[in-house]
Order: C-alpha cells, then sequence, then structure tokens
C-alpha cells in the first residue's frame, strides 16, 4: 500500500476552521487525502464563507452532522473549546473513527480523551502541528504552511497501531516531520521552545509602553523579536494557563541567562560576556540546519 492510499480518507470533518483547519482543508483537497470536507462552526456567516471555499463541500453550524460519517475528525478550535467538545465528539463519532486535534497543549486534552474510555466510537491521538501565524482567521489560510514544519503525535497507552501509522503517515503526507512523545513531555518541550518565546515577545513590546514613539525608529532585528506579539490574546491566555507549572519553570531559568549577562556588564566581564553571546550564536546557528 502506498502513502497516498494508506492517507485516504473517505470524508474529514475539520471542527474550527480558523487560520490552521483551514489550511489543513486546503492541503487534505489539494493533495486528495480526503475525498470529502466537512466543516463545523458555530458562526453562520464565517459557515457561509466557509462553505463557499473550494475545498470545503459541506460547512455546518451543528456537530453532530457535521462529524456524522466522518473518518478523519479534527478539532482545530482554541485549547479550552477543544477540551469542551472532545468527550461530545468521541461519543458521536462513528465506530473506528480517527480523532486528533492540532492544541499547542496535550496533557489536559490527552486526560479528557482517556477518561472517556468505555464511551468512545471514535479513538483519540493527540497531535501538534507546530506551524501557523500570529495572524488568524480562514482568510489567511494557506495549504504551505506544512511544509518542513514539525509536528508532534502524542499517543497514550496501547493504541490501534495501524491508526497510529495512518496518522502519522497523514501529516507526513502533508510535508510535515512527525515527532512522537508522550504528552506530559511535549507540554515541558513547547514551554521552553514556544510559549516562553511569547511571553518573551510581549515583554519586549509592554517595556516600550513608556516609549512607544520609538518604535518608529525600530528595525527588522526589533520587529522580527516581538512578531509573535501579535497573537490572539485570549488564545494564549488558555495556552499560558493551561501550561502553568512549566512555564514558570521555563521563567525562571530565563531570568537566570539575563541575570548572568547582568552580572558580566555590571562588573566589565568582557570574557564571560563574549562566552555568553558566542555560545548562543551557536546554538542559533545551529538550528539553521534542522
Amino acid at each position: 500500500m502506498s502513502q497516498q492510499e494508506s492517507t485516504t480518507f473517505r470524508r474529514a470533518t475539520i471542527i474550527g476552521p480558523g487560520l490552521l483547519g483551514a489550511s489543513i482543508g486546503m492541503v487534505l483537497y489539494e493533495k486528495r487525502i480526503a475525498q470529502q470536507i466537512h466543516a463545523y462552526l458555530r458562526n453562520e456567516k464565517k459557515r457561509q464563507e466557509c462553505e463557499s471555499s473550494l475545498w470545503c463541500d459541506r460547512a455546518f453550524t451543528e456537530l453532530l452532522p457535521a462529524i456524522e460519517d466522518s473518518d478523519l475528525i479534527l478539532l482545530c478550535s482554541t485549547v479550552d473549546h477543544i477540551a469542551e467538545l472532545l468527550p461530545q465528539v468521541l461519543k458521536s463519532a462513528k465506530q473506528g473513527a480517527l480523532i486528533t486535534d492540532v492544541g499547542s497543549l496535550k496533557e489536559k486534552i490527552c486526560e479528557i480523551a482517556g477518561s472517556s474510555v468505555g464511551i468512545e466510537h471514535g479513538m483519540f491521538i493527540g497531535s501538534h502541528p507546530m506551524t501557523g501565524s500570529e495572524k488568524n482567521g480562514i482568510e489567511h489560510a494557506s495549504s504551505r504552511i506544512f511544509e518542513g514544519k514539525q509536528c508532534i503525535v502524542t499517543p497514550t497507552g496501547e493504541k490501534d497501531k495501524n491508526r497510529l501509522d495512518k496518522l502519522v503517515s497523514m501529516w507526513s503526507s502533508i510535508g510535515m516531520n512527525v515527532t512522537t512523545m508522550n504528552p506530559k513531555r511535549h507540554d515541558e518541550i513547547v514551554a521552553s521552545i514556544s510559549h516562553l518565546p511569547h511571553l518573551v515577545s510581549s515583554s519586549l513590546m509592554n517595556a516600550m509602553s513608556e516609549n512607544k514613539e520609538w518604535l518608529k525608529l525600530s528595525g527588522n532585528g526589533f520587529k522580527d523579536s516581538t512578531r509573535i506579539a501579535s497573537g490572539n490574546p485570549e488564545m494564549w491566555l488558555q495556552i499560558l494557563q493551561g501550561n502553568k507549572k512549566n512555564l514558570l519553570r521555563e521563567i525562571d531559568s530565563l531570568k537566570q541567562e539575563l541575570e548572568n549577562f547582568k552580572t558580566a556588564l555590571k562588573s566589565d566581564d568582557c570574557r564571560k560576556l563574549i562566552c555568553l553571546l558566542t555560545n548562543a550564536k551557536d546554538l542559533r546557528d545551529a538550528l539553521n540546519d534542522i
């Protein structure tokens, strides 16, 4: 069986087709990974907009008709909304359906899925495609955002290996590099590589509150460093609160790094400064090869 055949679904449903969900819908359509694609949105105007998209066959404002008879269901809304909908999706999905999500937090969501054991029809395996934008909405969607990006899949316990393989193959088919790990480890890692950077970006912008007129003089360095501060505050509130324990640890680690720079500057320790800067440069340069 070819990879294309192994990742073909008769019907897929996108729950919450914003930037990421609509982008997934586009690439499933373009690569013929799903023969038919449904969508679920709570807003009627957005439902009409979604249904007029080339990739979407039908869009619904009611959940159950949207997921009826779907082989693949992707929850692509906010973390709290995923957690809210997941038990109903598991219970209402057709027998044997593969259910996944795109949430930035995995431990809580996978625990909810685990607590539904015994009533579920579908099978949930968590996913986190590490891609996106500070922009929101279906109008910014693009099938190209997945190519060469990382995706973390978080199976728990003894899962159906065939469906796990099918999920991994699906993400690979749209161009992503897939890594599997347990949900707890996922949340520990993303606190460092995703959630802390957002806090740093937001902190840099907040530090300019008293000197807003300086911003017009800023160059690409400042703009690149603070781009992600434009992310949706409500969405990021859910993420930061949901990963608080891990994030507090990472904040302490960052504070120590800043103290190292502060101490070296105060004592005019040029040797220490060059070591700190060189280490950072080497780590960043190595990132370009990944």
